[in-house]
């Protein structure tokens, strides 16, 4: 059922998607069904008309935000991102009681590891915790990837592999997780986030990494209202007429420049480091700096938040020096590559203990 609702398909059904502007609810939807490549139409509810006549509902008062409507027409209230999933029929089983493979991490290296697993003859089941893709699957467009001269939407390159790896038999568990992995009888038994075991002779994690926050006051709260982590493609045709920040000086944060300059007023992008060539691709630091609605402010970083129900502005400071002013802005999206290795596979459930580990290797 789930290829029902994937766009490509030869029959895409359409799912609706209804909820407020500054939701972190129905932010968290959007961007699931974008780099799911599910069909989908988001309509915004700004007033009390807007509500009666979408949703045909006279009492406000006890409606829970957001909603998605399948194409049956069955409404889910204030759902859990599982619970779309599972709606759409991503979230399945393990089929076997053991396999050759487990791979935890369905972004290109998980999904690479699967197809060639599986090419092989063995038995091959993918993990992941949220949408298949992982950080290329939020980039708008990858430019430097072999195959693609014209470039290609993270969402879409990610939906290919998924397909091809389908194709030679791989299993996909989405929203699902390791919590803990031990090692005996010559398999690595995986305790899963459900309460569920999973259990391979061989265990790859391609957990890749996860973005490191900015550690401000009211970051949590204002997560979702205006402050955005990754490139969110979903959000940028919502950009239209403001004035925007992203933070990062990587190839995602340019890609996610690029695609935002295409709808919001106006860009600006703030780099830590002196120059965009330290950690930036050249031909897309170029694009950049050629872009007419685009601003890039070298050494600086955001160092305050403000907002009520939503972002209102930031406060960007030197960081060679004591100055700092406040900027007006709805949005700021932070792309900051952080944690990565042995720790974060742990906590990730992927890697068992280091003396557990070293007790398996010099057996």
């Amino acid at each position: 059922m789930a290829d029902e609702f994937r766009n490509g398909g030869s029959k895409v059904r359409v799912v609706r998607l209804f909820g407020q502007r500054d939701d972190a609810g129905a932010w968290q939807i959007r961007d699931f069904l974008k780099r799911s490549v599910v069909e989908f139409q988001w309509i915004e509810l700004s007033t009390e008309e807007d509500f009666c006549r979408e949703l045909g509902l006279s009492d406000l008062r006890n409606v829970n935000l957001p909603v998605v409507e399948l194409p049956d027409g069955t409404r889910l209230f204030g759902p859990t991102l599982r619970d779309v999933a599972d709606r759409l029929g991503f979230v399945t089983k393990p089929k076997l009681r053991q396999y050759d493979v487990s791979i935890y991490g369905a972004g290109p290296a998980g999904l690479s590891a699967a197809v060639y697993a599986a090419s092989e003859g063995l038995s091959t089941v993918l993990i992941e915790r949220s949408a298949v893709g992982g950080q290329a699957g939020t980039t708008s467009m990858i430019e430097n990837y072999m195959g693609f001269p014209q470039g290609i939407n993270g969402g879409d390159l990610a939906e290919r592999a998924r397909q091809q790896a389908v194709k030679f038999g791989v299993e996909l568990l989405m929203m699902q997780e390791g919590v803990k992995s031990t090692f005996h009888d010559d398999r690595i038994w995986t305790d899963l986030a459900d309460g569920g075991t999973m259990v391979a002779r061989a265990n790859v994690c391609s957990t890749g990494v996860e973005w490191r926050r900015l550690n401000l006051p009211n970051e949590d709260k204002l997560l979702g209202r205006g402050v955005y982590y990754g490139a969110g493609a979903s959000e940028a045709p919502l950009c239209g007429g403001e004035d925007v920040y992203v933070v990062g000086g990587g190839n995602s944060a340019g890609q996610a420049v690029m695609h935002l300059a295409k709808y919001a007023r106006s860009v600006t992008m703030l780099v830590r480091d002196k120059a965009l060539a330290a950690s930036m691709s050249q031909y897309l630091s170029e694009r950049i700096l050629g872009a007419t609605n685009v601003r890039v402010q070298y050494d600086v970083e955001i160092t305050g938040l403000d907002g009520g129900q939503a972002l209102e502005r930031i406060r960007i400071g030197s960081r060679t020096t004591t100055e700092a002013k406040w900027a007006a802005t709805p949005r700021a999206r932070a792309l900051l590559p952080g944690d990565r290795g042995p720790g974060l596979l742990r906590r990730r459930g992927c890697a068992p203990p280091l003396d557990q580990a070293r007790r398996h290797r010099s057996g």
